[in-house]
């Protein structure tokens, strides 16, 4: 045997091992053809592992790229074979291929009949989840995708870790990541149709974006055909959250947290409407929703925390002046009133404290300072005034919010206050 002949074959043996032999050069092809097929003595249904092929394949998170490629059973031929294989088949396709796990050889894409049946103690996203993942990280190989390690522990892991032997510290992944993503097509010489969560977090930075690395795949949020991702940055966690109606927007931090409180997207605020961004006072950060009865916000500062406003309440902060207007930023989110009839925010501003407070038959309006410590003191809207109908106003020599059932009046000169019953 010539030195070029055992050097050849000693490289064909070593990328063998590895299970990434070559995969046909790259061409633009937007359609992909194989087969399926059992060998050897098999338990698992070859019809349910065909359907799990053809929806994992075609999935718009995986090798289809977005839609780029597709994915095409045919009778025969075919530019691969997917085979539901023995062990013992598996284990003789090639050296380096084991009866212990799923392989690649050349064209022929291997997934061990123990394996498809029985998952692997590595991973704890159940089979179903297990089956797309093999499928995936084989296909993979013949895309001509080589073998990661996770690259940073508690991220996801990549697809082509071998996550059914260990997780090295990442968290199981089914679907290929946007590294994957990008390299498969380059492989295959088309480009990507990314996700919208896919393009606001390439937009965001990526992992060295706010946002961090990765902690789940993108998944379906289950209302209103919207789907998420978790990550691990944004000052304790963050997420990109998308919708047909609202587009994909970040939530992290506190913020986020408060969100998650609220119920998610199925919560009152619904889904995010903008990214986080900053406030006109350079002070503090908000995120919109499209919730609310109308509208909804999320408003943190520094000194006081993540609240929401929404509704005719919101609308009423926002006529004063958002966080730049007398009341200041929001110290509690919309509460139900003591009465069961009305909601209430308190504000951190209004000088020494303010509130809008709504119901029903009222309406919207804000109450602040000395007027509302005296309200407060008749006992709010179960004392005899009940709820405010104005916001306050001036008046000569002095400021007053009227009420159903009457009004408070503050003094310039004296700086005190006047309750009268008018009703």
């Amino acid at each position: 045997m010539s030195w070029h002949l055992r050097m050849f074959l000693a490289m064909l043996l070593a990328l063998t091992t590895a299970g990434v032999l070559p995969a046909a050069p790259a061409q633009a092809q937007s359609t992909i053809t194989y087969t399926v097929t059992a060998q050897g003595t098999v338990y698992g249904d070859l019809d349910h592992f065909a359907r799990v092929a053809s929806e994992t394949l075609n999935d718009p998170r995986g090798w289809s790229l977005g839609g780029a490629l597709r994915f095409d059973q045919v009778a025969s031929g075919g530019n691969f074979s997917l085979i539901l294989a023995s062990p013992a088949v598996v284990a003789n396709a090639a050296p380096g291929c084991s009866s212990e796990w799923s392989c690649r050889v050349g064209r022929n894409v291997y997934i061990n009949d123990q394996r498809w049946r029985g998952g692997t103690d590595s991973w704890p996203h159940g089979l179903d989840l297990y089956q797309r993942y093999v499928i995936l990280h084989e296909v993979g190989h013949w895309l001509g995708l080589g073998h990661r390690d996770c690259p940073t522990p508690g991220r996801t892991a990549w697809v082509m870790q071998q996550q059914s032997i260990s997780l090295q510290g990442c968290r199981a992944n089914v679907w290929p990541v946007i590294a994957e993503r990008e390299q498969a097509a380059r492989n295959r010489g088309v480009s990507v149709n990314w996700s919208a969560i896919e393009a606001r977090y390439r937009a965001l930075g990526q992992e060295s974006g706010v946002l961090g690395p990765p902690i789940t795949w993108e998944k379906y949020a289950g209302a209103d055909g919207g789907h998420y991702q978790h990550f691990a940055g944004g000052y304790g966690g963050g997420s990109i959250y998308w919708s047909p109606s609202t587009g994909a927007h970040e939530v992290y931090g506190e913020i986020r947290d408060r969100w998650e409180a609220l119920g998610w997207e199925r919560g009152v605020l619904g889904y995010p409407i903008t990214g986080e961004r900053s406030t006109a006072d350079g002070v503090g950060r908000y995120n919109a929703f499209a919730g609310g009865y109308g509208g909804g916000s999320i408003h943190w500062s520094p000194s006081t925390g993540a609240h929401e406003t929404y509704g005719e309440i919101r609308d009423r902060w926002e006529a004063l002046g958002w966080e730049q207007g007398v009341l200041g930023y929001p110290i509690t989110g919309e509460r139900g009133t003591a009465d069961g009839v009305g909601r209430y925010n308190h504000f951190a501003g209004g000088y020494g404290g303010g509130s809008i407070y709504w119901s029903p038959s009222t309406g919207a309006h804000e109450v602040y300072g000395q007027i509302r410590d005296r309200w407060e003191s008749s006992g709010w809207e179960q004392g005899p005034l009940g709820y405010p109908v104005s916001g306050e106003y001036d008046v000569p020599g002095g400021r007053r919010s009227d009420f159903q059932n009457g009004y408070i009046r503050w003094d310039r000169a004296t700086s005190t206050t006047e309750l009268v019953i008018t009703g």
